[in-house]
């Protein structure tokens, strides 16, 4: 049985939130936005990505070294390389996939959360800018990822990095794609470790069929509720934003879950939210992973909600979380 620890706030109140996402949740106010544009297959695509350059909480630079950053064109999407300035010759490196239903996320949205891990890692953080849809479709995102791994390893030397301590790491959507990318990668084998962050590994509606409420308790407040079930909501927007041509979501690249065989999966590193649709299936999904015989280590986050990654100087969750990445991160290749 693998390691399965729930990391308790520092303060809790009374409906079982961390303080701060309490507060946050409890008086945010977002604006109802007319048409902003274009539409794109039917999606406003301004309006769904109005809240990435207008975001209503403050991310703070937690770095307490000098880490430096460099973007690069890597054939129509960009690529941000994060690097301590400290660290010399090659260095254990993390390929990093954002969030965001694969149809939002900027890369300027993650820089701080990226410099933060680049020194805890004391390596390299590489943000995988992919093309978003629904101006892109499945499999574009994942092929431009495994591109993006596969063209740096082999370019070890320029990169700095040293191939045999590679990690792939992504929250929500961008935890989908680190979930598929091993199973892309069964015969080079570059990937050696997933951190995988409250990942969607099931895009099709069994999660929503099976979802049962209760198992988070029997007593949610209204808004607790409401966030619990807000992913679920979105999922059908999501699916055909990233599914346009009538892909099968039971395949293994697009609902990771329903992989036959996973024997040969790197070293897993998971992280939920207690409150989070996503959270049944992220277990589930590490049921599958223990049962195939991979090293599995999953973290809970009590009192949270899906999202608190990026959120760095803000949610604790999101520095204590790559405080675990970091030390397992050492422990692993080190």
């Amino acid at each position: 049985m693998y390691n399965k620890t729930v990391i308790e706030p520092t303060v809790k109140l009374e409906d079982r939130l961390e303080k701060v996402t309490h507060d946050y949740y409890c008086n945010r106010k977002r604006e109802k936005l007319g048409y902003i544009g274009p539409t794109i297959n039917g999606i406003d695509v301004g309006a769904a990505r109005y809240t990435d350059i207008n975001l209503d909480y403050v991310t703070h630079d937690l770095t307490t070294e000098k880490v430096t950053y460099k973007d690069y064109d890597f054939g129509g999407y960009k690529v941000r390389w994060f690097r301590p300035e400290s660290v010399e010759g090659k260095a254990t490196t993390i390929f990093y996939v954002h969030g965001g239903g694969y149809m939002t996320g900027t890369i300027e949205r993650y820089n701080h959360m990226n410099s933060r891990l680049a020194e805890l890692i004391h390596g390299n953080v590489f943000h995988i800018d992919y093309t978003l849809s629904p101006e892109a479709c499945y499999p574009t995102a994942l092929h431009q990822c495994y591109h993006a791994i596969e063209w740096v390893v082999k370019h070890s030397d320029e990169y700095l990095t040293d191939p045999d301590k590679v990690a792939i790491m992504g929250d929500s959507a961008g935890g989908n794609a680190c979930a598929a990318l091993p199973l892309m990668d069964k015969e080079n084998r570059y990937i050696k470790m997933n951190i995988l962050y409250y990942p969607a590994v099931d895009m099709t509606h069994e999660s929503a069929k099976k979802f049962d409420l209760s198992k988070f308790g029997t007593d949610l407040t209204p808004m607790v509720e409401a966030r619990v079930k807000s992913l679920m909501n979105t999922d059908d927007s999501m699916n055909s934003a990233y599914l346009q041509h009538d892909e099968d979501p039971y395949d293994e690249l697009i609902s990771p879950i329903f992989a036959k065989d996973l024997s040969n999966y790197p070293r897993t590193i998971c992280f939920t939210a207690e409150f989070d649709f996503l959270t049944l299936q992220s277990e589930d999904f590490c049921d599958r992973l223990d049962e195939a015989g991979v090293e599995v280590d999953y973290y809970k986050f009590a009192g949270t909600f899906h999202g608190y990654l990026d959120r760095v100087g803000y949610f604790e969750s999101s520095e204590k979380s790559m405080e675990i990445v970091a030390k397992h991160v050492k422990e692993f290749f080190n």
